[in-house]
């Protein structure tokens, strides 16, 4: 895969079956088939550039596209700001499975807080913090944020098929890697004891590296361009640098579902990226309300 190619039309099947090699390459038959079996097709989010077409009406900021008389959403009489548009159907075939039923458009809002003021009414996992409001092409609108809500210009957007796994880039790995078989794996390392505890931390020892190289340099992950590191993206796994407990206890009865990242809002004063993710009955079956925002902070 070409990472400048926007063609989102393109074979998943044989992409995914190149991650599958790699995974085998590093990890071995045994493990290298349970992650490629993780595998889930995702989009990486650029701003648009000249000759390039928008996804949609895809974009960061700007007015919201509401249904005509869907309310501005809240959280205890303060409103959210919109922070993206995500135009499902623009995205076409690439996300197979992983599409939400209904399409259409998701404006994404969160409870955006000064990060300096040093005050925070509500936890940062709360899920009255954020807010997922679909509407219909056909007859969305376009809405502007009321006071005080912060509110900025939009920015297109245009949307990188991408193959993604989950998180092998830390300590604090994505805790799905937690629920591989590693029988006969863990015993030869010297860390032994350690990836007994903690297993996944082998596949982020083995694979971590290599799963970055391939991201950035044959997908476009990560590092294109003039930029050297944008989590940006849309579906698939995201990628975690930490404070993934918040993950584990919604993954209680089967692997979470990742909506969006937004890795540019500085909502800790220091950096942060902001994961919206749900349960995966409730993205298969349409229910936003079980969107959560998970913040890290750096």
């Amino acid at each position: 895969m070409t990472y400048g190619d926007t063609d989102i039309g393109r074979d998943y099947g044989a992409e995914a079956a190149k991650v599958r090699e790699l995974c085998i390459a590093h990890l071995g038959e045994h493990l290298g088939t349970q992650m490629a079996a993780l595998a889930r097709p995702g989009f990486g989010l650029r701003p648009v550039k000249d000759g390039i077409a928008p996804a949609g009406h895809t974009r960061w900021g700007g007015p919201a596209l509401l249904d005509p008389g869907t309310p501005w959403p809240e959280c205890e009489g303060a409103p959210l700001s919109l922070f993206a548009v995500l135009d499902v159907d623009a995205l076409g075939p690439w996300l197979g499975d992983e599409r939400p039923s209904a399409g259409g458009l998701l404006n994404v809002f969160y409870l955006e807080e000064d990060p300096h003021s040093g005050e925070r009414d509500l936890p940062l996992e709360d899920s009255r913090r954020c807010r997922i409001v679909p509407a219909r092409h056909t007859r969305a609108v376009e809405v502007a944020a009321p006071a005080p809500a912060p509110s900025s210009e939009p920015v297109a957007l245009h949307a990188v098929p991408v193959v993604t796994l989950p998180s092998p880039f830390s300590v604090d790995y994505d805790p799905v890697l937690d629920t591989l078989d590693y029988t006969g794996e863990t015993g030869t390392e010297d860390w032994a004891t350690y990836y007994a505890a903690m297993p996944g931390w082998l596949i982020a020892d083995r694979f971590g590296e290599a799963w970055r190289t391939y991201c950035e340099q044959e997908q476009g992950l990560y590092a294109y361009d003039d930029v050297h590191f944008s989590p940006d993206q849309a579906f698939g796994w995201p990628r975690l640098e930490g404070g993934t407990h918040d993950l584990r206890a919604l993954s209680a009865d089967e692997p979470y579902r990742h909506l969006v990242t937004i890795g540019h809002h500085d909502l800790c004063g220091d950096g942060s990226y902001l994961h919206f993710v749900l349960p995966a009955k409730a993205l298969r079956e349409g229910d936003w309300s079980k969107t959560v925002a998970l913040e890290e902070c750096f």
